[in-house]
């Protein structure tokens, strides 16, 4: 009876399409492990060991929004997932979207959880100096958009001053040219 008990998930589908998913995996290909997941996924959908390695797949297959998805519909506190782990998962894959706010904090709630994780501490500080380069590109454009504008603007200044003294011209030559017709009926006499 004991041997039968211990080999018991080679005869249920799910347990046995998951280890052989994470044969696989461990075998980096991804796809097949991928397939494997996903199909024992079919049978048991609320599998939080499932979601995690499908999750675990997909990120290694750089389909990082969907890692995203999967890893968010786990719940660690019910999945036996260390939380610490999930926060670095999701951290992981925020960044690989470019999300560096939503990875920082995921990697802070892992180094709160374990504060000696050298990997979720190595990439606080690399997700951390992203958001400080993203914010100095933002300032340097929003510099560089200003200067634009405040270079338009004199162009459109120069522009009128040009247009302007052209009509302040065109005035005084009209102005001339009235002093004139006054100035000839002035000295025509009356009889």
């Amino acid at each position: 009876m004991v041997p039968l008990f211990v080999f018991w998930h080679w005869f249920e589908p799910v347990s046995k399409k998951n280890i052989e998913g994470i044969h696989a995996y461990d075998q980096k290909k991804y796809s097949e492990a991928l397939e494997r997941f996903l199909s024992a996924k079919g049978i048991k959908p609320d599998s939080a060991e499932l979601k995690n390695n499908t999750a675990s797949a997909l990120y290694n297959l750089k389909k990082f929004d969907l890692a995203l998805k999967e890893f968010s519909a786990i719940e660690p506190e019910k999945s036996g997932i260390r939380a610490q782990d999930f926060f670095y998962n999701l951290g992981n894959s925020y960044f690989r979207m470019n999300k560096f706010k939503e990875a920082l904090d995921n990697y802070k709630k892992s180094l709160i959880l374990n504060p000696d994780d050298l990997n979720a501490k190595k990439n606080f500080e690399i997700t951390l100096k992203k958001i400080k380069e993203q914010d100095k590109k933002k300032k340097n454009k929003d510099q560089d958009k200003d200067n634009r504008e405040k270079k338009k603007n004199k162009n459109k200044e120069k522009k009128h001053k040009n247009i302007l003294k052209y009509l302040n011209q065109k005035e005084k030559e009209q102005m001339k040219k009235k002093k004139r017709k006054i100035e000839s009926i002035k000295n025509e006499k009356d009889w």
